[in-house]
């Protein structure tokens, strides 16, 4: 008779960690469902995180160690052969070009990873590799940076005092599609309307319109894509003009005020009313609300990320809670910290951040993504070795194209993955690595921004498929087979290496709690942030004051202001029909997870539709179900037009994640591939904001045009 297990454990697809239980069907894993006894998360789970019992049993998995051939061709192979072939062939690069010959490119999962994140990043050290690239100069980038230069450190996120507040001031988010990101909180759409129905207001500011009053939770002020930093900038503008600035907290904590006032004050809102699309009344109101709301917040996303001006618009973004005295009080915005308090670990100087490189002056840590093409093909000393974990950088970087020739003449692509990706079609040795319920893990992803902090432990669900193996343990067997120090090394005999060591200190120290109190897999509830210790344990800064103008942005605040006489002159460009591209959220997507999940094509989700206004629509002659040709300075794709009044006129969008017609092992995937949108998008110097590495992914001008009709002949 067969046994059936109840395991406690959680999703590990986006910032919540929602508790999840899993069904285990005689050592099989059969169902998903929310854990309604976790403290936290209360029983709420997305569909993505309950269909990852679908990914684990994809039939399309990577289960064993593949060479490709000089021919193309495919061959399994073991772990030894494939660690030694690997050894052997980076060893080489190593000793004829150096170690700058070899980079590595790690991907958003091992942000959700407590030991592959550690020890991927122990082999790069220990191998010696600097040339980094990551998913997170494709979408946060800038926070790191502007964190730094205003608290001190790269940790600080302020969240919003949801359960509190009066107004929130939500940018760039579309929390019915996706959960917040540097906001962990399960269910974020259901705590915003608990909000509203007390009378909270909520403001959310896109280019396409998230919310309205008829759905109960806020309304959405419409801006043009990249403009954000100027929206905040006059926004700040009209609430000092009110007297809204706090004189008390910034004569006590702030630090180089006039400095910010003298770059607001060049941005009222009736100068970027037309740049951004926001009538100057609605600005105003927005800061007379902001005045008199003593319990406001503010929480920004991706969309401003994206833009030129990411951490501009993050360091104004601060100063909006930090100025008018809505940063550490209740209903404002506060620093959580969970089971480790992590400002110090980030604490850092901006301005020993920088090198000076064959591209220019960059951020140290991971280099933009939009160069990773040019450092293996237009580099005075390339990259002629490549080690990509949990990343599909051919789909996910701009610059397809750039980059399927970059990776066609490395001397040794390496890629660890679940999926044979369009990534791992092009590497020579394809490791396959656990997934999330195959492999123990511990909720490190929202150390620092939840609402309400919690620890838990999840052991791996059920034993790894096949030849599957965690990332620690790839990781630490590379290293064996290079000669350099592992955690293999002295085990006395039928001794396991232990990879918990250091997340086992941080949680004990940082906590007071052991990993082994978590081995029931129950979430321990952590203490809520609370006003009034903000200023004595966050701030990091060399005078413990928070930085109100740092000068290390004082060329990105001079690039702003040229950017901003550009936009004012592309303002009359609109009226011949430029067009600007976003990326969509979309609620049946992650990255490109889910491209081959049959449960997500559901209800005709076979292709990312190019979104369009009616207005934008007719004007170019096009009705909903065209196809089209999307045109760019760099790139050009076809689409099918699906008409959406809920984007601002002047606005296309497109989700990302698509474009699988080279993953031909991907079944679903390759035969729904849909268009990449990120072929559209810029790559080289130009690319990315130079304060962060962080790429320019929004607001992108495009043509749209009818497709071509290809007649066929009999």
């Amino acid at each position: 008779m067969g046994t059936t297990e109840q395991v406690r454990t959680f999703c590990r697809i986006c910032e919540p960690s929602c508790g999840l239980v899993a069904q285990v069907d005689d050592g099989v894993l059969v169902k998903l469902s929310p854990d309604r006894d976790h403290p936290v998360t209360k029983g709420f789970a997305c569909h993505k995180g309950l269909a990852a019992v679908d990914l684990h049993h994809d039939p399309d998995r990577l289960d064993h160690p593949m060479l490709r051939a000089a021919d193309g061709t495919w061959t399994t192979t073991s772990w030894d052969d494939a660690l030694t072939t690997t050894a052997r062939r980076l060893q080489a690069v190593i000793d004829t070009h150096g170690i700058d010959a070899v980079a590595a490119y790690v991907g958003n999962p091992s942000a959700f990873n407590a030991l592959g994140q550690l020890h991927v990043g122990t082999l790069l050290r220990t191998l010696g590799v600097r040339k980094h690239f990551s998913s997170g100069t494709q979408d946060c980038a800038n926070k790191f940076v502007a964190s730094e230069a205003v608290f001190g450190s790269s940790m600080v996120h302020p969240i919003p005092d949801l359960t509190n507040t009066d107004l929130c001031l939500i940018i760039g988010e579309n929390p019915r599609a996706s959960q917040a990101s540097f906001y962990s909180v399960p269910n974020v759409l259901g705590e915003m309307r608990r909000a509203a129905a007390r009378g909270a207001r909520m403001v959310f500011v896109n280019p396409r319109r998230i919310e309205t009053p008829e759905q109960g939770v806020g309304d959405t002020v419409l801006i043009r894509p990249d403009t954000d930093v100027w929206f905040l900038a006059s926004l700040l503008h009209e609430i000092d003009l009110l007297g809204g600035f706090d004189s008390r907290v910034l004569a006590q904590h702030g630090a180089r005020v006039t400095e910010l006032r003298e770059f607001i004050a060049q941005y009222p809102a009736d100068r970027t009313a037309d740049v951004t699309g926001i009538p100057a009344d609605t600005v105003c109101e927005l800061a007379q609300a902001w005045v008199r709301t003593p319990r406001a917040s503010v929480h920004a996303s991706t969309g401003i990320n994206m833009g030129r001006q990411g951490t501009l618009a993050y360091w104004l973004v601060h100063m909006l809670s930090f100025v008018t005295g809505r940063l550490d009080v209740e209903g404002g915005n506060l620093k959580s910290d969970g089971f480790y308090p992590n400002a110090r670990a980030g604490a850092g100087v901006p301005e020993q951040n920088y090198v000076d490189t064959e591209f220019g002056r960059l951020r140290r840590g991971s280099l933009p993504g939009t160069l990773l093409s040019n450092s293996i093909l237009d580099s005075e000393h390339p990259v002629r070795a490549l080690i990509v974990v949990a990343g599909n950088p051919l789909l996910s970087i701009a610059g397809e194209a750039a980059l399927r020739k970059a990776f066609e003449q490395l001397d040794l692509l390496v890629v660890i993955d679940i999926y044979p990706s369009a990534t791992a079609e092009l590497a020579h040795v394809v490791l396959p690595s656990t997934d999330m319920y195959e492999r123990d893990d511990l909720n490190i992803v929202n150390i620092g921004t939840s609402a309400q902090p919690f620890a838990q432990y999840t052991q791996a669900v059920v034993a790894p498929k096949a030849d599957r193996m965690p990332e620690w343990w790839i990781a630490h067997r590379l290293l064996q087979a290079m000669g350099k120090p592992s955690l293999f090394d002295d085990l006395a005999e039928g001794q396991q290496p232990d990879p918990w060591s250091k997340w086992r200190h941080m949680l004990e120290r940082g906590s007071g709690l052991q990993l082994d109190d978590l081995a029931d897999g129950v979430a321990r509830v952590l203490p809520t942030p609370t006003p009034g210790t903000f200023f004595d344990q966050q701030v990091h800064t060399a005078d413990g004051r928070v930085d109100c103008c740092p000068p290390v942005f004082g060329p990105a605040i001079e690039r702003s202001h040229r950017l901003f006489g550009e936009a004012i002159a592309a303002a009359a460009r609109r009226a011949d029909g430029e067009l600007l591209l976003i990326h969509k959220r979309d609620a049946w997507m992650h990255n490109s997870w889910f491209s081959n999940l049959e449960r997500m094509k559901r209800h005709g989700r076979t292709n990312n539709p190019l979104g369009i206004s009616s207005v934008s629509a007719e004007r170019l002659g096009l009705r909903d179900g065209d196809t089209v040709t999307v045109t760019s300075q760099h790139g050009e794709i076809e689409a099918v037009v699906e008409l959406d009044d809920d984007l601002m006129e002047g606005v296309v969008s497109m989700v990302h994640g698509w474009g699988h017609r080279a993953s031909p092992r991907l079944q679903v995937a390759a035969a729904n591939p849909g268009a990449n949108p990120n072929v559209l998008l810029p790559i080289g110097p130009d690319s990315f904001e130079p304060l962060s590495s962080q790429a320019h992914m929004t607001g992108i001008p495009v043509a749209v045009r009818p497709a071509p009709v290809v007649s066929s002949v009999s």
